[in-house]
Parts: structure tokens; C-alpha cells; sequence
């Protein structure tokens, strides 16, 4: 039974699944006993790029986590691979956190005893990013040649990658979008994505690590085999951190799954904007 669970500010709902769509394993690459083939090498598209197209879930490194909440202790990713990432806390897997000014680590004290009652995320607006990344409702990848689409069930996000040779919009110029602009290009069977010029006051986790307007993403997509899907992130912000830090983001396919259709009915984004 896929994971289906969705959270809401700090509540934990369970969705049916019962109208839920049959799997549909046309395109999924089986062992001879009928099980699907994860161990197989990744699909490619017309062009030999490598597809990351499918339905994908996180995969929980945090042992003892709830919800994708850090517990225990960080487990170690292999050698010359970043800190994995967690929902709650992006800086879990660093000895001292995050290289936070002292702004910005005030800032996410305020909000962690505030219970995150400011979190977009329990005013029905968008999460960022790495909330997305590492939440527990999965998201579905749909590939083209000139641009690579995330529908992510949680939120009912839906980000827009293009790889049709554009370049970044200059810092500050556009106006700024919750998920910011995104470009990406082919480094081998590596996809680079870039993305910058996001809303100003983001929340890098569900704790409340603050971004700013400066903010710049570098993504790189690998996939190994058809049922792994490796993301290195390096997060790039200036207003709020003293460095730039990396971040290590696996998702394991869900063969022959769609996302099921998820409505936030908590709108109260008139009252957020006026805080």
C-alpha cells in the first residue's frame, strides 16, 4: 500500500485510496517472476537523454522519523555525498546546523517557538523546494525534450523546468515566484537545474530555516537505475547563510502509481499577507 499521508500545519491526515487507480505496469520493466525490475537501467528518451519521467517517494533516512521528522541520530550518506535531507530540519545531518547569519538563526528560533504557525504551508500556499523534495507525498516527474514538469501531490504544487537552452532571468529583475525560475541542462546523464529569484521570507523546512530573495538552487538529477533517482542540492543564499551548503535528496520509484488529486481547504492567504 503506497504512502499517502499528508500533512497539514502539524496534523497528520490520512486520505482514501480506495478510488485510488489501478497500478498500470505497461512501461515497467519486470523480473520474470512479475515483479518490477529496479535494478534495471534507466529509460531513455528519443534523444538518449536519460528519462526521469514516473511516480516518485522519498526515501526516509532519518531511523525512528515520523512524517519525515529527524530523530535519532543522522545516518551517514557515503563518502563524498552531502548530509541527507529531512522535511523538519534541513540542517540535521550537520554537526553545528546550518551556517546561518545570526538573523537568520534568530529568525528560525522565533519561528520554532512559534510552532510554525507562520509556515505557508497552513495557509494553503506553496512549501519550497526542499519541503517538497522530502515530503511524504510523492511527486510525479513528466519529461519532454524541452522542459521537465514536477506535479508534487502535496499542495497540488506543480514547478516547470525548461531545458530549451534559455538562460536565467537576471537576480531581482522578474517578478519573484514562489518556486522561482528554473533552467535546466544536460551534463552527461547528470541534469543540472538552476533556479533563482524566489519570493523574499521562505521557509527552507517545516522548522522555519529562512530564505531570502537571493536565493539560488543548483539541482543535479541522476538516475542510476529505472528505480532510484538521486538529487545533490547546493543551497545558495547570501542574505541569510554565511556560505553555500549541500543537501542529498533519493527517491525510489512507485511502479505503475499516479498521484491522487489533494485540495488544500484551509485558504486563508488574505489573512497571511496582512500579519
Amino acid at each position: 500500500m503506497r504512502k499517502t499521508l499528508t500533512l497539514i500545519f502539524a496534523f497528520i491526515i490520512s486520505p482514501s485510496v480506495l478510488a485510488q487507480w489501478p497500478p498500470h505496469m505497461d512501461d515497467v520493466p519486470l523480473l520474470p517472476d512479475g515483479s518490477p525490475d529496479l535494478d534495471a537501467p534507466p529509460p531513455r528518451m528519443p534523444d538518449g537523454k536519460v528519462d526521469f519521467s514516473g511516480t516518485w517517494d522519498w526515501i526516509h533516512y532519518n531511523p525512528g522519523g515520523v512524517q519525515g521528522r529527524s530523530v535519532g541520530e543522522p545516518v551517514e550518506p557515503p563518502p563524498g555525498v552531502a548530509p541527507y535531507a529531512t522535511f523538519w530540519d534541513q540542517g540535521f545531518g550537520y554537526e553545528d546546523g546550518l551556517p546561518y547569519q545570526e538573523w537568520a538563526r534568530e529568525e528560525r528560533e522565533r519561528r520554532v517557538e512559534n510552532f510554525g504557525v507562520e509556515n505557508p504551508d497552513s495557509y494553503c500556499l506553496p512549501l519550497g523546494h526542499m519541503q517538497f523534495h522530502t515530503h511524504n507525498q510523492p511527486r510525479e516527474i513528466i519529461q519532454s525534450e524541452d522542459r521537465l514538469i514536477i506535479l508534487y501531490e502535496a499542495s497540488a504544487g506543480v514547478r516547470e523546468i525548461f531545458l530549451d537552452g534559455r538562460e536565467l532571468p537576471p537576480q531581482g529583475e522578474p517578478l519573484p515566484y514562489w518556486y522561482g525560475y528554473s533552467v535546466g541542462y544536460w551534463e552527461g546523464d547528470t541534469l543540472v537545474v538552476e533556479s533563482n529569484n524566489f519570493k523574499d521570507n521562505g521557509w527552507l523546512d517545516f522548522y522555519g530555516s529562512p530564505t531570502t530573495d537571493q536565493l539560488h538552487i543548483t539541482e543535479r538529477f541522476n538516475r542510476p537505475t529505472y528505480g532510484k533517482l538521486e538529487i545533490d542540492i547546493v543551497i545558495d543564499d547570501p542574505g541569510a547563510y554565511t556560505e553555500p551548503f549541500g543537501l542529498r535528496v533519493d527517491q525510489e520509484i512507485m511502479p505503475g502509481e499516479v498521484l491522487i488529486e489533494w485540495v488544500c481547504e484551509n485558504e486563508q492567504s488574505v489573512q497571511y499577507f496582512n500579519q
